[in-house]
């Protein structure tokens, strides 16, 4: 089985790791920053360098200049210029190549920091002739950075002054009406089959592992914690769920402090943002309500449910 390499776990290691056990290495990224490339090349693996340098990648930094242009020389490395690079690649000048959407940064495959980027990359093995052909082309488009070239671009990114603008800050904040997601509701049946999934995944078909993913994930689920600490941070998590609260609220101000299917359905039509709001149908063939009884009723002793009349009802009691 194939693993995708991932920002926050692994992805700087896989780069290493795959430079380290090669003989030779490429490297193409729009973005280069010395300290991440140094990271990368402790082994001096590294002999091509194929980098986008656009002038206005130069002017606001995003990409190192002046000193990486000394380091390859330094390093004999071959440094080549080409704007229209905006793929992210290693290559190991035969037929192996790892790919994906980071940048030689800090922020990108280096996944330095609590703000680094999310990014993944894979490994292809034995690529075609068509796909080495493919790079190299890029290669002979590309025009090599020698001290005529570097000058000249040295001199036009010198002669640009930027104004002092200060951009403000949006940071990505998940609101209250993320919360209400109709994906903030428990995907698998229930939360013993959940954690019976996460023990044993490869048992399960792929959409049961793809609903399981999702809960982890939701509920921040570490199975390496045990069982027994994993079920009671579960059950923490998932009682203080904004969505989870209200409906539960809903549930004991009802004047009969029940509700049955279809009004679980209508509430959740009523009060997820999920843009459009999901038709009943589609609630019902996701077994979404069936799965909020077990989780609400396994979780809160304060709820039951049944079903009187051949309809599922959830009490509180």
């Amino acid at each position: 089985m194939q693993h995708l390499y991932k920002s926050g776990f692994n992805i700087e290691k896989g780069a290493i790791d795959f430079i380290s056990s090669n003989e030779s290495i490429t490297l193409l990224s729009a973005y280069v920053k010395l300290g991440q490339l140094k990271v990368l090349n402790t082994e001096k693996r590294v002999i091509r360098i194929v980098v986008r340098w656009e002038i206005e990648d130069l002017v606001l930094g995003v990409s190192d200049f002046e000193d990486l242009y000394e380091y390859c020389k330094n390093n004999n490395i071959a440094l080549f210029r080409n704007t229209r690079i905006h793929l992210k690649a290693i290559w190991n000048n035969e037929n192996s190549i790892l790919f994906g959407s980071a940048n030689i940064t800090g922020k990108g495959i280096g996944e330095k920091g609590n703000n680094y980027n999310y990014e993944l990359a894979g490994i292809a093995n034995h690529i075609s002739f068509d796909d080495i052909s493919y790079l190299n082309l890029i290669l002979k488009e590309s025009e090599l950075v020698n001290d005529r070239l570097f000058f000249e671009i040295k001199t036009i990114i010198d002669s640009i002054e930027l104004p002092a603008i200060k951009f403000p800050e949006l940071p990505t904040k998940k609101k209250l009406d993320d919360e209400f997601l109709i994906t903030q509701l428990p995907m698998t049946s229930s939360p013993d089959l959940l954690f019976e999934i996460l023990r044993n995944t490869n048992n399960y078909r792929i959409e049961d592992q793809l609903k399981a993913s999702h809960d982890k994930v939701l509920y921040n689920i570490i199975i390496e914690d045990g069982i027994e600490v994993s079920r009671s941070k579960l059950k923490t998590t998932f009682n203080s769920m904004p969505i989870i609260e209200k409906l539960k609220l809903s549930i004991k101000e009802n004047p009969r402090k029940s509700m049955g299917y279809g009004q679980v359905v209508r509430w959740i039509q009523d009060y997820t943002t999920s843009v459009p709001a999901p038709m009943s149908w589609e609630i019902k063939k996701e077994q979404i309500v069936n799965n909020l009884y077990e989780w609400i009723c396994e979780f809160d002793s304060k709820f039951s449910w049944d079903t009187p009349n051949h309809t599922q009802v959830i009490y509180f009691n």
